[in-house]
């Protein structure tokens, strides 16, 4: 799929107010990500961490009164099956040098063009399953392009695609997404590794810090069981929707599942703040859940809203943490 640029979504840095400017969380290692999880990562940071939940321990007790209920917990779950932790091994050249509208670094810039390590999370938003023998003229690839099959002289002809979505300054481009990967079902330190892998950008948007990219695994139980939970996310996706849509701005409730530190996934429960239209039907939000580094690209998900594709972005001067723009 080609790669899209839509300036119709662009918004102007006049536009943008200061509650959603500040510090993006995509996680910065200096060395192998293995070594970063031999030593406790959350030793120099300042964010708090005590309101953190491990997906295990998610009971209705952690949702506010009014709101605890299974179907809650069950879709949050499902949520957390479906995000991944994304790892990046070389930075583009491509980069900018600041954050737009700001005089702040952007992540990566100093390792431009450079074998460097970024972190942070995403969802998988689709999967289709390929054949060899299929007639589908806009594929680019006829067998499985993960990097094992890619050095093969006899790649795999059956193979599972997945698309991903984050935030824009994890995965910049084209370039980067190749030399991806993402973690699944990284609940412990005790769970297996199972990892898809990056081949080609999907969808990278200007300023909405959005994208999406293509994944690869020929392992067919993994896609098959992306596939079952895919289709039961859309399905309790679709239950507490109407549950709740008309409560949505009640308690502005939301809901975020991460990997804080590139460490094993956390939910995260809160509200939001702040909604800002920047044009028709493009939005972004503030809100009160904890993240940390390792956290950018998650998805923001509002409860009672039936879009909810905003990527965490990063959290502002004042703690309150900041979306990228998307449908809302």
């Amino acid at each position: 799929m080609a790669t899209v640029d839509d300036k119709s979504y662009e918004v102007h840095n006049d536009d943008l107010s200061h509650h959603f400017n500040g510090t993006h969380e995509v996680l910065e290692c200096p060395e192998d990500l293995d070594e970063t999880e031999k030593h406790d990562p959350t030793s120099k940071c300042n964010k708090p961490h005590d309101k953190y939940i491990l997906v295990k321990d998610l009971s209705p007790r952690h949702f506010p009164y009014g709101y605890q209920d299974n179907d809650l917990v069950n879709f949050t779950k499902l949520l957390s099956d479906l995000t991944v932790r994304i790892s990046i091994s070389y930075v583009s050249p491509d980069r900018p040098q600041f954050i737009s509208g700001t005089s702040a670094e952007y992540p990566g810039y100093k390792n431009r063009g450079k074998k460097a390590l970024l972190v942070g999370t995403g969802k998988v938003w689709d999967v289709v399953k390929y054949a060899e023998d299929m007639d589908v003229p806009e594929r680019t690839y006829r067998t499985c392009p993960c990097p094992k099959c890619l050095k093969s002289d006899t790649p795999e002809k059956v193979w599972w695609e997945a698309v991903v979505l984050t935030a824009r300054h994890v995965v910049y481009d084209g370039e980067e997404a190749s030399r991806s990967k993402c973690r699944l079902w990284y609940d412990s330190v005790q769970t297996p590794v199972v990892n898809i892998y990056g081949f080609e950008l999907a969808g990278s948007y200007s300023n909405r810090d959005n994208c999406m990219f293509f994944c690869a695994t020929h392992d067919l139980e993994v896609g098959e069981k992306l596939q079952i939970m895919l289709d039961r996310f859309e399905d309790l996706w679709s239950s507490v929707w109407k549950k709740y849509k008309d409560r949505n701005d009640e308690a502005n409730i939301v809901i975020i599942v991460s990997h804080p530190h590139g460490n094993v996934k956390k939910v995260s429960v809160g509200h939001w703040v702040d909604r800002q239209e920047v044009s028709k039907n493009i939005t972004r939000y503030t809100y009160t859940n904890s993240t940390c580094a390792g956290s950018s690209g998650a998805l923001v998900y509002r409860l009672g809203y039936k879009v909810a594709d905003h990527p965490h972005s990063g959290t502002n001067p004042t703690g309150l943490n900041y979306s990228g723009l998307e449908v809302d």
